[in-house]
């Protein structure tokens, strides 16, 4: 009997190992999924995978169902850390992470959540714009006030939102 994690990340996220075991982590956005795929293959009988929360299964009914099956299926035991009853092998073990995960669902639901973790889903998979060295300059020219984020932002073409994102963002190196 082997311990594994699973989770999802995205890029540059500061990570705390959560379990004894090595630890698979996927991307935030990647939907190969290639992680939870290799998880899958090594898992054997008895194993025990811990999860951090349900969302990293998948952020419809149907993808955490599947994929909670599909570890459950190769006779491994499962823990979500963010739901107690997600442990043991009783009958009625399904029909409670069922529940509990209607629960969740409606839950980011009502909170509005979900429609923007699906746009940083989509966001997430794109390749971040790599930021060019004359930032500096322009920023500490725009915190300044001698320059707008707008035209600091046609110099290094890209747009304004972008560029102040970047200023707020970034620590200063001073």
């Amino acid at each position: 009997m082997t311990n594994y994690g699973y989770t999802c990340m995205r890029p540059n996220e500061p990570f705390e190992p959560f379990c004894d075991g090595k630890i698979f982590i996927d991307q935030v956005g990647d939907v190969r999924m290639p992680a939870f795929e290799e998880l899958t293959h090594v898992l054997e009988q008895g194993d025990l995978v811990t999860i951090p929360s349900l969302l990293c299964l998948g952020y419809t009914f149907h993808h955490i169902k599947e994929r909670w099956e599909r570890i459950r299926e190769t006779g491994s035991r499962v823990v979500i850390l963010d739901c107690e009853d997600s442990q043991g092998d009783d009958p009625e073990l399904m029909d409670r992470m069922i529940l509990y995960m209607h629960e969740t669902l409606e839950q980011l639901k009502k909170s509005g959540r979900r429609n923007s973790l699906r746009r940083n889903l989509k966001q997430a998979g794109s390749k971040p714009k790599e930021i060019p060295a004359e930032f500096d300059v322009l920023s500490e020219s725009y915190k300044a006030g001698r320059i707008s984020s707008r035209a600091a932002a046609e110099q290094l073409n890209v747009s304004h939102t972008t560029f102040i994102r970047w200023c707020r963002t970034l620590p200063d190196l001073d």
